[in-house]
């Protein structure tokens, strides 16, 4: 997620580099896509018309398999006894159930130019017909990853480093996965104080 502020750009969990391997050998989305051929990926939306929200549950469930078939009998006694962390759970498989559609051309692009042709950290994306070319970024930048981001790993989002037209740029590693970067109460006072910091430190 990108998110841009007068002046300032923050990144939380970005993948950059679609390409980059970490020590577990890439992410399993960046595996899966680079298996498929363009033609794969034009044939599966031109079947569907969009990329379900189904399927992609069922890939992102495929990359913890096990967990995925045990989180209602085992996880789940955990915090049977305890309403509110029950309510929690129960909340948090809700969102993840409720997972959208992607439109179709946005998908091929996703899935095409990123994924498989890892365009963006080479400067060759192209957006509404102008290449996207991160050295003529000179704001200062904040890159937040998951250290244990099995989704998005690591080595993808800390690419960006020395490809930015700016000298400040600034990352901030949070121990755990993707999810809890955005649902953990630890993760969450992290970063937000993380990014007061770094506001802070900027304030003119």
């Amino acid at each position: 997620m990108v998110t841009l502020l007068v002046g300032y750009a923050m990144l939380t969990v970005t993948p950059l580099d679609f390409h980059a391997e970490d020590e577990s050998g890439g992410g399993f989305i960046n595996v899966w896509s680079r298996s498929l051929s363009a033609q794969d990926v034009d044939r599966m939306i031109e079947v569907w018309g969009v990329l379900p929200g189904e399927f992609m549950s069922s890939v992102f469930n495929m990359m913890t398999p096990v967990r995925s078939m045990t989180k209602y009998n085992l996880d789940m006694l955990d915090v049977v006894d305890n309403k509110a962390k029950l309510l929690n759970f129960l909340r948090m498989e809700k969102w993840l159930a409720d997972r959208p559609h992607h439109a179709g051309e946005a998908a091929k692009q996703w899935l095409k130019d990123l994924y498989q042709d890892n365009k963006l950290i080479n400067n060759e994306w192209e957006l509404s017909g102008r290449k996207v070319d991160l050295g003529q970024v000179t704001a200062p930048v904040l890159n937040i990853y998951a250290q244990a981001d099995h989704i998005i790993p690591p080595a993808t989002v800390r690419a960006l480093d020395g490809k930015l037209g700016t000298d400040d740029y600034t990352e901030i590693g949070l121990r755990g996965g993707h999810i809890g970067m955005f649902v953990s109460s630890k993760s969450q006072g992290i970063v937000g104080k993380g990014i007061v910091d770094w506001l802070t430190d900027r304030d003119d």
